[in-house]
């Protein structure tokens, strides 16, 4: 407990008068300079969640959850059919048969490398519904094709523009062999909100990359399964090589974990590393500290002398001093989560209003894949942060509390 005469003391050591006001000094810095390095490390730790989330989820809301391929690139339509019958759909609410295949997109002078996909049909029920800012789905298989907007804005197309698509196949003739091509209107154009997809990525009717690819008419190479617990893909795929291999099927499966494992991972490590780095700032406040409170004590030797000679024990006097500290910590700590929990929250408006003042675009989707900056507020890690930047500061105020009670009261007099 704190006696009457100890809170007195401290509310008078941590508010001195003006004319012995450094350790409010002291104590207003010590406080900045924690709040800075909290504030700091929860908005990064946010916007690092929020990226990682979004741009899971834009990967997933894509990509399938789990693909199943052939080791002879060819997966009948009735292998695919047998598959998806044994495998109990209580695992997947979605599946689609598609053909995948690299090519050329040309208009005019300008070419460009992009993945083809192929589906039976693209209905309401299609991912690509959604995502259609310009034109309608494909209605005529034979020669309409899907684009991406920032594929649409580099090779300066609109809908209802004629563009070819060459693939790597080829007809022989007396010339030799001269690439498969094919006319194909715009019919439509998406955004799916990666750049990388936007940019990359073209559909068209499996009908169609079928009779470019030369398959007959009931082959595809990719089956698609979209489940709905992602993050639990493992117990599904694990399902289904059990099923391929029951059924004697020549096929191997990547869940959507496995294609950006690479990313998923450099995630990881990136903030953990920050959150090591950031922690520095407390620490350096930490020191403000420690130098503050020593430099304190030193100056106020006479104060405790007499404190000890009128009956103050060596435990008040420690309590006092590491009260300060402590609470300097503390004050700088929330100050920081408030900051920190604010800016988050108000992150994009914040976003917005720098574009506007600097006049540039801060997150440019060709750099960093997202237009705007993302934030998810963790709250493990928030409490995880502050218990951190409390700790650190309980730690810095223990030697110079010490110190305070090794001070001879007849030294400090004499010398005074």
């Amino acid at each position: 407990m704190i006696s009457k005469s100890e809170r007195l003391l401290i509310f008078r050591f941590l508010f001195s008068k003006k004319s012995d006001g450094y350790v409010s000094i002291f104590a207003w810095f010590s406080i900045i300079g924690i709040s800075l390095g909290v504030a700091a490390i929860i908005i990064v730790m946010s916007v690092m969640n929020g990226f990682r989330i979004d741009l899971t989820n834009r990967i997933i809301g894509l990509n399938s959850h789990l693909n199943i391929y052939s080791f002879d690139n060819e997966i009948t339509n009735k292998q695919a059919d047998e598959l998806i019958l044994n495998i109990d759909n209580s695992f997947f609410y979605q599946h689609y048969k598609s053909i995948e295949t690299n090519g050329l997109i040309i208009k005019s002078n300008n070419s460009k490398g992009v993945m083809i996909k192929g589906y039976d049909a693209y209905d309401k029920n299609h991912y690509l519904f959604n995502s259609i800012n310009m034109g309608a789905l494909i209605q005529n298989p034979k020669s309409e094709i899907l684009i991406g907007d920032s594929l649409a804005n580099e090779m300066n197309l609109s809908v209802g523009d004629k563009v070819k698509i060459a693939i790597p196949k080829t007809d022989k003739t007396i010339l030799g062999n001269i690439p498969r091509f094919k006319t194909l209107e715009v019919v439509g154009v998406f955004d799916l909100g990666l750049y990388e997809y936007d940019s990359n990525l073209i559909f068209l009717s499996s009908e169609l990359v079928r009779k470019l690819l030369l398959y007959d008419e009931d082959i595809y190479n990719k089956i698609e399964f979209f489940t709905s617990s992602p993050n639990e893909i493992e117990l599904f795929k694990n399902k289904v090589e059990l099923e391929t291999s029951n059924l004697l099927l020549n096929f191997y499966s990547i869940s959507w974990k496995d294609q950006n494992k690479t990313l998923i991972n450099a995630l990881k490590v990136e903030k953990n590393v920050m959150f090591i780095i950031l922690s520095l700032i407390i620490l350096v406040a930490s020191l403000n500290i420690i130098s503050g409170l020593i430099i304190f004590v030193k100056e106020k030797n006479k104060d405790i002398g007499i404190l000890k000679t009128i009956g103050m024990s060596n435990k008040s006097i420690i309590k006092i001093f590491f009260i300060i500290g402590t609470s300097i910590g503390l004050i700088g700590s929330l100050i920081g989560l408030i900051i920190g929990i604010l800016f988050t929250i108000n992150i994009k408006s914040i976003q917005s209003f720098l574009e506007y003042l600097l006049g540039t675009k801060l997150f440019s989707e060709e750099v960093y894949y997202l237009s705007s900056l993302p934030s998810k507020i963790s709250i493990n890690e928030v409490v995880y942060v502050l218990c951190v930047a409390i700790i650190i500061s309980i730690i810095s105020t223990i030697f110079p509390a010490l110190s305070s009670a090794r001070i001879d009261p007849i030294k400090s007099l004499r010398s005074e």
